[in-house]
């Protein structure tokens, strides 16, 4: 994301260049008037191709106005030095930031984003062409034009390419460059990596709660498990036991008539008289 640093004023001395128009009036008849023709004929074809030459060599100037993609993978590449003295500050936080959050930071110093109307997409795709690793941020400032930019790699964490986050990032490096007659720029680029770590501890401090949330609901999953586990069980013994009690009212049914042939007397068979043996 870029953004724009407030400007001085300047004055620009713009130079016009004038041509000058011509051409040929011509009323000739016979043989002269052929030659003219055919001279006419031969200056225009000529006329002609020098002017696709001009246009061929205007469309390579327009290619080379084009601004190069600058090598970026250094950690800083500051042709004009504007960070001077602070270079082994810059670097120290640049160490920091990476060992902290794990976050590559590369800066990148220019006069200006000259032959491009995108300076966001510029600055993406320089920082894409050297395959960043994951979670690289790029800090692009052209000091003349008074603008700066920040570009995050595609291979980022959500965290960390959010627009939010980086509109954020922006509004920190924009910050010293806009206190006092002279930018800050060593200091733009360390608070650019102060929010860094700002946003990182954001994010580490919500992945406690999400482990919390989700240990709750799985708790909660596996408490409502057991307990429909326990009712089956319950219901299942209640079933059981009714079943249990009726047959046990019939066994105590075949056992109390049982016992109750068994108190009665049982009768003998009638015995008949004796009868004495005679001697």
């Amino acid at each position: 994301m870029s953004v724009s640093m407030p400007q001085r004023s300047r004055t620009i001395n713009a130079a016009t260049d004038t041509g000058s128009a011509w051409g040929h009036r011509f009323s000739q008849s016979g043989e002269r008037h052929r030659l003219r023709l055919l001279a006419w004929s031969v200056l225009m074809v000529v006329m002609l191709a020098v002017g696709l030459g001009f246009g061929t060599v205007g469309t390579g100037m327009a290619a080379a106005g084009a601004p190069k993609k600058p090598d970026v993978s250094a950690n800083v590449t500051d042709p004009q030095n504007l960070l001077g003295g602070d270079v082994s500050r810059v670097d120290d936080a640049i160490s920091s930031v990476k060992e902290e959050t794990g976050v590559s930071v590369r800066l990148l110093y220019l006069a200006n984003f000259t032959g491009t109307k995108n300076p966001d997409k510029w600055a993406g795709d320089v920082l894409q062409s050297t395959n960043p690793p994951a979670n690289t941020v790029l800090l692009a400032v052209a000091s003349n034009d008074g603008r700066l930019v920040v570009a995050v790699s595609h291979n980022s964490d959500n965290w960390l390419k959010d627009k939010d986050h980086v509109s954020e990032l922006s509004q920190a490096a924009l910050g010293p460059l806009q206190k006092g007659d002279n930018p800050d720029w060593s200091g733009s680029a360390c608070a650019m990596m102060d929010e860094i770590k700002t946003l990182h501890r954001q994010e580490a401090s919500k992945k406690p709660k999400i482990i919390i949330g989700v240990a709750g609901a799985v708790a909660v999953v596996v408490l409502v498990a057991i307990a429909v586990l326990l009712l089956r069980r319950k219901r299942k013994s209640k079933s059981a036991g009714v079943e249990g009690s009726g047959e046990g009212e019939k066994n105590v049914g075949k056992t109390g008539a049982d016992s109750g042939l068994a108190g009665k007397p049982r009768k003998g068979k009638a015995k008949g008289p004796r009868h004495r043996k005679k001697h």
